[in-house]
């Protein structure tokens, strides 16, 4: 575990930088300028309420990892799949269909977000 010597302190700034990524991923799918803007907006803010609600008492080093758990991974899979993503934003923009998501497309990325969150768990 990498993790083992953090304070509270290293676990916010951990938290912070995750959600930061989440934010900078959620930003990238839109392709008009003001929905870029909500999207995010709204993930700073979602990031900004659940550190101040949950950043008081003995739970909160467990509360900032479940949160940096839930949206890091997040953030890596919009990295791991955005050659995918690029593809269908091209196509939207295009005026053409995007590709109808299989179950293969989900049982790919289910593994992918199962793997993903197992070596966040290992690392931190």
């Amino acid at each position: 575990m990498l993790s083992e010597h953090f304070t509270a302190t290293h676990w916010w700034i951990a938290a912070c930088l995750s959600g930061l990524a989440l934010a900078a991923a959620v930003v990238s799918l839109p392709s008009k300028p003001r929905a870029k803007l909500i999207a995010g907006t709204t993930v700073v803010l979602v990031t900004a309420l659940y550190c101040v609600a949950r950043g008081r008492g003995e739970a909160t080093e467990q509360a900032l990892q479940l949160y940096i758990l839930g949206t890091l991974p997040l953030a890596v899979l919009r990295w791991v799949f955005g050659g995918w993503f690029r593809q269908q934003l091209a196509l939207a923009r295009a005026g053409e269909p995007t590709q109808e998501l299989k179950g293969r497309h989900t049982a790919l990325f289910l593994s992918a977000f199962v793997a993903v969150v197992a070596a966040i768990v290992v690392l931190l």
